[in-house]
């Protein structure tokens, strides 16, 4: 080697050899995560996901930080309300004095000034609150819900609302026959509660948490604030009542009326708008030209009539095919707490039995099915329907009424209370 000249190592074949092995291992790993992962975005860059799992995490003292910082950007638009609760539930301000606020059914036991209008089929409702500016939200609208992710809910606490941070493992969008889009399931053993509002940490609107099929699904922020504007829409209009119930079309059932898809009806009352045009054992296959899947379909659409509404139906008779259409009756004045709304038969020496619960009436709320047995009412066994009645009758008003009942293999109590 002269003198002066620069001292360059020489690399290896072996080395040069491995690099060029380990390059193209990679280029092939990255090729087959394309493939097998074709809905996840690629990685442009492989040395940063690297790099930010030498950066510290978020901390606890982080997190409580952001949420300080949120809380004053979302004061104004979340506030209480207890109107037919008998708790306080939180609330989102969507005018100056109008909120928005889940209302369930098992809840809304009396008449408050303060509740505008609610869907009975949700239990969604609008309610009045002091006026106060409304902050304008931005709806968040994932682009990928599935992944796992942190969102802000909502609690009460005191007087005022919360916010808590909570860990959701991922979102599954699905149909709801009770909404007009998609909901997003949440998984087994997320840490939220129905009617709670979420958030994203940069204060866009998630939506709201409610039950569906024995567990929780968020209801979108745009879904539910369209769902908003149409009670608006209807604030104050007498509910309709076409005195219709119906149930699942079974095979056996499929068979002997000719139908593949729709709800059987099994009673209907003589008073009603349908009495002389639907009969026990008809099809209702649709509903205002909309599929009749399951009977909750069609309790979501009967819950949202008004008096004067059209309904068109498609029902099958006899394997015959036929429309029928009817404008649906107003709902009865008569306060739905004072009435026992049972159809009963004898079922000696047991008891009665239970062949028709009315909506929304003492029974229903009480947890009554139809097939139930009642086989103590009171202090009266193996009653008789007209005792069940006299007994339920003779009580004061928030007196309940202690009952026995046997559904199937299993024996319950429960009350009655007007």
């Amino acid at each position: 080697m002269e003198r002066g000249s620069l001292y360059r190592p020489r690399v290896s074949r072996e080395t040069r050899l491995l690099l060029m092995t380990a390059v193209l291992a990679i280029a092939v790993l990255w090729l087959l995560a394309r493939i097998r992962f074709p809905d996840r975005p690629a990685t442009p860059n492989p040395i940063a996901p690297v790099l930010t799992q030498l950066v510290r995490g978020p901390t606890f003292d982080a997190l409580a930080s952001e949420l300080s910082r949120l809380q004053p950007r979302l004061a104004s638009s979340l506030l209480t309300s207890d109107v037919a609760t008998p708790w306080p539930r939180p609330a989102l301000r969507i005018q100056e004095d109008v909120a928005l606020t889940l209302v369930p059914a098992e809840s809304e036991s009396r008449a408050d000034q303060g509740l505008l209008a609610r869907d009975p089929a949700s239990g969604l409702a609008l309610v009045r609150v002091p006026a106060a500016a409304v902050v304008r939200l931005m709806p968040w609208v994932p682009r990928h819900p599935q992944p796992p992710r942190f969102l802000i809910a909502t609690d009460v606490l005191g007087p005022g609302v919360s916010l808590r941070p909570v860990f959701i493992g991922g979102l599954d969008p699905v149909e709801s026959p009770t909404w007009s889009g998609t909901v997003w399931t949440v998984p087994v053993g997320a840490d939220v509660l129905p009617g709670s509002f979420l958030f994203t940490n940069d204060a866009e609107f998630a939506g709201l948490v409610v039950q569906h099929l024995g567990g929780l699904a968020i209801v979108p922020s745009e879904t539910l604030l369209a769902e908003a504007d149409r009670l608006r829409t209807r604030t104050g209009e007498r509910a309709g009542d076409i005195g219709v119930q119906v149930q699942s079309l079974t095979p056996s059932v499929s068979s002997a009326t000719g139908a593949t898809t729709g709800v059987v009806v099994t009673w209907v009352d003589a008073r009603g708008g349908l009495a002389d045009r639907l009969s026990v054992g008809d099809v209702i296959e649709s509903f205002d030209g909309q599929a009749v899947a399951t009977p909750q379909h069609w309790d979501v659409r009967v819950a949202r009539l008004f008096a004067g509404d059209t309904l068109a139906l498609q029902v099958r008779r006899r394997g015959a095919l036929q429309n029928v259409q009817v404008i649906a009756p107003g709902r009865p004045a008569q306060s739905v707490d004072q009435s026992l709304g049972l159809g009963m038969r004898r079922m000696a020496p047991i008891g009665t039995q239970v062949v028709r619960v009315d909506l929304e009436s003492v029974a229903a709320r009480s947890g009554l099915v139809t097939g139930d047995i009642i086989t103590l009412v009171g202090d009266i066994s193996a009653p008789t329907p007209a005792q069940v009645r006299n007994t339920f009758a003779a009580a004061p008003a928030r007196q309940p009424v202690l009952i026995a009942v046997t559904r199937g293999e299993t024996h319950s109590v429960m009350t009655l209370t007007k």
